[in-house]
């Protein structure tokens, strides 16, 4: 029954992280840390193998709508390289209570930034800004802040197990210009990347639950896919302000566990 429960835990947290553009690791860490006795190490290290698998199936959805900023993605997606050992490194030397209230802590603040500043753009259109020509045309400045972003990024996503893309979306919505679609394309395509690499010390060190991984992969291939379709069809406000609701739920859950 609890395998059962796995897959459709990987189902959810896939379609919506998809949609999104987060991964769904950021819905299946908390929920395995609450309901499993998996280590906070063992479920990042599981969490971020799904991440992986679940970005790895959907980016071909996503070049097929050609939404993914190439350029930006292979940015970010080095930058990641050296934050996924550093993530790795800090988040078996940290303790569990800690690791929940930092983690918790992170995800409603995020959520409050994004609903406030959705409701403060409400009147404005996010769907039409930057276009791939535009990154391209955009300095060796740029490059090296994405580049930054993304060690950031592969830190978190390797601490946490949650891939980073809850962040990298608002990041590059309000930091860069880009818009909500591009950017929720291009953080699965990054994320394929650096989560993969991230997942190499875990593996070598055995953190990975592979039966955990296995049943809620399943779950996970299908949710990818569909969310990857659904996507394409709703707005970048409404995105937002689902990614915002549930990482304040999740939050606010995980800090009292």
């Amino acid at each position: 029954m609890m395998y059962i429960g796995l897959a459709v835990l990987g189902f959810i947290a896939s379609i919506y992280g998809t949609i999104i553009g987060a991964g769904g690791g950021f819905i299946i860490v908390p929920f395995l840390l609450m309901l499993t006795d998996l280590s906070p190490a063992t479920a990042a290290a599981t969490g971020l193998a799904l991440v992986f698998f679940n970005a790895s199936t959907s980016i071909f959805a996503f070049i097929k709508q050609k939404r993914i900023l190439l350029y930006t993605g292979l940015i970010i997606s080095l930058g990641a390289i050296p934050g996924t050992f550093i993530g790795s490194w800090l988040v078996v030397r940290s303790p569990e209570h800690v690791f929940k209230i930092v983690f918790a802590v992170t995800l409603i603040g995020l959520g409050a930034f994004l609903l406030w500043k959705n409701f403060r753009k409400a009147d404005k259109s996010s769907d039409a800004q930057k276009t791939e020509h535009d990154i391209h045309e955009m300095s060796w400045g740029y490059g090296i802040k994405i580049g930054l972003v993304g060690i950031l990024l592969g830190t978190i996503s390797s601490f946490f197990g949650i891939g980073g893309g809850w962040l990298l979306v608002p990041i590059l919505v309000y930091g860069f210009g880009v818009s909500v679609h591009y950017a929720t394309a291009t953080s699965i395509f990054s994320l394929a990347i650096y989560s993969g690499i991230g997942l190499i010390q875990p593996i070598i060190h055995g953190r990975v639950d592979w039966a955990v991984a296995a049943f809620c992969g399943i779950g996970v291939l299908i949710g990818g896919q569909a969310g990857a379709l659904v996507s394409s069809k709703i707005s970048g406000g409404t995105i937002t302000k689902l990614l915002a609701f549930i990482v304040i739920i999740i939050g606010i859950k995980l800090m009292f566990t």
